[in-house]
């Protein structure tokens, strides 16, 4: 009998514009799901600082192709973002595609632009996936819908989120809120839909954060995690930073920030000029064997990303990081963020830096309190059932759908 041909490993190719990989820790977390499912797969995306700097390397098996890139400052800094990075693509994308077969394109937004790339692709054999981590007509609303362009950028958004939905064989969203926006807004039948939250690997941070735990014999420490651009919130954390320190001039408090972003300098600049140097630490970018031990000796968390429509329906994966750490968190009025952290944190009930010095104010006098919201952080995650190792799960078994 004939010998039985061995198949051929499929490849698939992540298109990533908004953040530098491995620092954009949704795509990097599919990226390594996918290999170890036995894919081949290879992210474009722009360079970064430091060991995210080089053009081209392989890490933990995953091929990561980068491209220099000029964040965006303002609405016409867009255009002069995405145009170049969009052509830095297609060109990765050529260089790939001469070398060997792409079987699926995975475009993440923001931007929602990738589907043109997706319909080049179906014209040499691959499926198009689009990898909504966004809702960019809310995000556009959150952004400029108090300028003149505003209505303008809300149409332009629903045009091309509409072509993305169109364009895709299977569309992989963040959460159900996200679920329903592309059933209604986008017509996506369920056949064509997966939902793969943002969620940790819950049991490698949980190894991580063993016997860790803030301790009584040094300042109350808070904790931020996550990117720091001008939509992020952490300006206000600064200012909420500097009111604390009025209001309770005897708190001995440090504030721990571990990310990276467009806005970090000005954050730190920000951080010199209220006289915080000594209370707030900027730590950069880390990978989690670096950032669980660190923030799992916080007392307490914060997201401070700012009440918007955009962010009224996203998850916000620094909570869910933050859950799995065991660490409760101060959030503002969010519905979906509200939904995932339940009672293991407090929400701030006044939307400002004020509002936020105050309720930080509160839980470090309430020893009480911040053990109750502790004790149910450490639960949050397992009653919710959120974890990578699930999530996962989800967008293999979507994957295996697509490509056999």
């Amino acid at each position: 009998m004939p010998a039985r041909r061995k198949s051929r490993q499929r490849h698939i190719v992540i298109l990533d514009e908004n953040l530098p990989v491995p620092l954009d820790r949704r795509v990097w977390l599919e990226a390594q799901a996918l290999v170890e499912a036995g894919y081949e797969v290879t992210v474009i995306s722009p360079k970064g600082r430091g060991g995210m700097a080089s053009r081209r390397e392989t890490r933990d098996r995953v091929t990561i192709l980068r491209y220099p890139q000029r964040a965006a400052s303002g609405l016409g800094g867009y255009l002069i973002e995405y145009a170049p990075s969009m052509l830095f693509t297609a060109a990765w994308l050529l260089w790939l595609r001469s070398r060997r077969r792409i079987d699926a394109l995975h475009g993440c937004n923001p931007p929602d632009l990738f589907f043109l790339l997706g319909l080049g692709g179906r014209t040499l054999g691959a499926r198009y996936v689009y990898d909504q981590h966004d809702a960019n007509p809310e995000l556009s609303l959150a952004k400029w819908g108090d300028r003149r362009v505003g209505p303008l950028l809300r149409w332009l958004t629903e045009k091309l989120e509409e072509a993305s939905y169109r364009t895709a064989d299977l569309v992989i969203v963040p959460n159900e809120t996200y679920a329903q926006i592309a059933r209604e807004r986008g017509k996506v039948p369920e056949d064509r839909l997966v939902v793969v939250r943002n969620a940790p690997p819950a049991g490698h941070f949980r190894t991580l954060a063993e016997g860790l735990g803030p301790r009584s014999d040094v300042p109350f420490r808070f904790g931020y995690l996550g990117v720091m651009g001008s939509q992020d919130g952490v300006e206000i954390l600064v200012e909420a930073a500097a009111i604390l320190r009025q209001i309770q001039p005897d708190l001995q408090f440090v504030v721990d920030l571990v990310g990276d972003g467009e806005a970090r300098p000005r954050l730190e600049r920000l951080a010199r000029e209220r006289g915080l140097a000594d209370r707030l630490v900027f730590h950069g970018y880390q990978q989690a064997e670096q950032f669980v031990p660190l923030l799992a000796t916080s007392h307490v968390c914060v997201c401070p990303d700012p009440p918007t429509p955009f962010n009224n329906v996203s998850t916000m994966t620094k909570v869910v990081e933050y859950l799995a750490m065991g660490r409760p968190a101060l959030i503002f009025d969010l519905a979906e963020t509200r939904r995932v952290l339940g009672p293991a944190g407090l929400v701030v009930e006044e939307s400002s830096a004020d509002g936020l010095a105050r309720t930080m104010a509160r839980i470090a006098g309430d020893q009480p309190l911040l053990h109750e919201l502790t004790a149910a952080a450490g639960n949050r995650l397992r009653e919710l059932d959120y974890s990578w190792e699930s999530s996962s799960q989800r967008l293999i078994d979507a994957y295996s759908r697509l490509t056999h």
